[in-house]
């Protein structure tokens, strides 16, 4: 068989991409080598296989097979690139949403990491690079699980002004500047360090922001790549991590996650819990989702 047309291409390799998606073994994404000599291993806390909520959202993506708005999608972005990000693009066309842990998954690994929403009457809670929202939303839930009736004070940051839109309309106070609020309880900072112009100064400002009995969940993809979207060059100021890019892809993930977590400490955090996880996103016309590996790490300050 060979397509003659993109619609009938991308539509035959839908068929047997997703038929790839079917049979992939997704108790990998959480899999991890935490051997006793991993001087992390004790923090470590696992997520052998998806829960019935990752279940539920996979089956959602898959069910989204309507061609014609993919076909749409694709016209959309030919145009709107002129002058719009693909993050605003994404956020006008409201698609691409990402998915990582569920709430009781994340409310788990806040647990093992020392936090409890049931020491306070209200959390002020700052979701760094919130974008769409959708998994801001996932973490207010995780908030609530052990403390139904806490009251929470939302706040996001978003570069992308499309985003920024959704966010007031889910009633989050979208911040210029991250020095607009102090001692804070919680922080999330999700696949963003590996996205911004100076990483360690985000992480810097974070830990100036962060209430001393505060935690910050951050999430990034591994193997560390690094891509800017808002300049040029693509290039952030200074790197996360030294070894990028002349020694990108050398380290396997529990390498390159120590190296994450020695970055971390040298800011003032510790490490109070980690995990590995899938980062989730909504598919296209060629495959109904795609993913990519997070290290999801809690951390507070160090006293």
């Amino acid at each position: 068989m060979n397509p003659r047309t993109y619609i009938a291409r991308a539509i035959y390799a839908k068929f047997h991409n997703d038929y790839y998606l079917d049979k992939y073994d997704t108790k990998l994404w959480y899999t991890v080598n935490a051997d006793e000599q991993f001087a992390y291993r004790s923090t470590y806390v696992p997520f052998e296989e998806p829960d019935n909520v990752t279940m539920e959202w996979l089956e959602q993506a898959k069910n989204k097979n309507n061609v014609w708005l993919h076909i749409w999608h694709v016209l959309a972005r030919q145009f709107l690139q002129f002058f719009m990000t693909q993050t605003d693009i994404n956020g006008f066309l409201k698609r691409g949403s990402m998915f990582i842990l569920s709430e009781n998954q994340f409310a788990v690994l806040l647990k093992e990491g020392g936090f409890d929403s049931r020491r306070y009457d209200m959390v002020r809670f700052v979701d760094i690079g919130a974008g769409d929202g959708q998994i801001s939303m996932v973490l207010l839930k995780a908030l609530r699980i052990s403390n139904p009736d806490v009251a929470i004070e939302a706040y996001a940051t978003e570069a992308s002004w499309t985003m920024r839109e959704r966010l007031k309309k889910m009633d989050f106070k979208v911040l210029e500047n991250l020095d607009e609020v102090s001692n804070v309880q919680f922080v999330s900072c999700l696949n963003v360090l590996d996205r911004c112009i100076d990483p360690i100064q985000l992480l810097e400002d974070i830990h100036k922001i962060l209430a001393p009995n505060g935690r910050c969940i951050i999430a990034l993809v591994l193997p560390y790549m690094h891509y800017v979207e808002s300049n040029s060059s693509h290039m952030p100021i200074r790197p996360l991590m030294q070894h990028w890019p002349t020694k990108a892809k050398q380290y396997s993930f529990e390498s390159e996650a120590a190296i994450f977590f020695r970055v971390l400490e040298n800011v003032g955090f510790q490490i109070e819990s980690w995990t590995k996880a899938p980062y989730l996103c909504e598919g296209d016309l060629r495959q109904s989702y795609y993913w990519l590996i997070d290290l999801v790490v809690v951390v507070s300050k160090r006293s």
